[in-house]
């Protein structure tokens, strides 16, 4: 009986978390576009985005927040409940990705935390600096914006991917549901690494836009699927 509520206890957390992951992928995405005024490649023009006002540097303060925890974070809780009830039955896969999982969360919590850190100060240095100073702001954004999208967060391509694709085909095969729609999310990301590998930065953002939506509705679908399974 009490291992049977602790499985129980488990899934309602990972199916709330998996929703609450939805729902701050969702803003994440929101929150980032409107910082911008919805013009993306900004993050990579120094000048303008440190010259932005004080108000789309605190929306991209909280969308590097609300990604820290829906995109990353929250699929620690996911991925240990998934893992939890999969290993028995599909073995070192499963164990596998799940330090695969743990490693994309890693990562893509110190590129959100290093973007975080860094916009405040930068920004009212160039506001307040010289020629000198705006241009050495610029060059250090510059290189901590391109180092994080397209080192750290690149590198979240291989361990996603992986987990997506173990993970997606183990829920199938349990006959959990949403199982193929992971899979497509790991392929997503798997591709993505491939092609920025390969400098191929406007076909990674077409892919990245995909998962970006996938991954948050594949959260959101199975957190709710989790919440309606009748407890044991």
């Amino acid at each position: 009986m009490s291992n049977a509520l602790n499985v129980d206890n488990g899934r309602r957390l990972a199916g709330w978390t998996a929703i609450a992951a939805a729902v701050l992928g969702l803003l994440t995405v929101i929150l980032f576009a409107c910082s911008m005024g919805g013009d993306l490649s900004v993050v990579y023009q120094p000048a303008v985005f440190l010259s932005l006002p004080a108000s789309a540097h605190s929306m991209f303060h909280a969308a590097m927040v609300a990604d820290s925890q829906g995109f990353y974070l929250a699929f620690l809780l996911i991925g240990g409940y998934l893992w939890s009830v999969l290993r028995a039955e599909h073995g070192a896969l499963i164990d596998m990705a799940a330090l695969c999982i743990v490693t994309y969360a890693l990562l893509g919590v110190a590129g959100a935390s290093v973007l975080f850190a860094s916009v405040a100060p930068l920004a009212a240095m160039h506001a307040a600096g010289d020629l000198a100073v705006k241009a050495a702001t610029e060059a250090s954004w510059l290189a901590i914006a391109t180092a994080t999208q397209q080192g750290l967060w690149l590198m979240e391509g291989p361990v996603m991917g992986f987990w997506g694709l173990v993970m997606g085909k183990a829920m199938s095969a349990s006959g959990m549901p949403y199982g193929r729609l992971l899979m497509v999310v790991g392929a997503l990301y798997a591709s993505v690494f491939v092609v920025g590998v390969l400098q191929l930065w406007a076909v990674a953002e077409v892919i990245q836009t995909a998962f970006l939506v996938l991954l948050p509705l594949w959260a959101l679908l199975t957190g709710i699927a989790l919440l309606r399974q009748p407890a044991n």
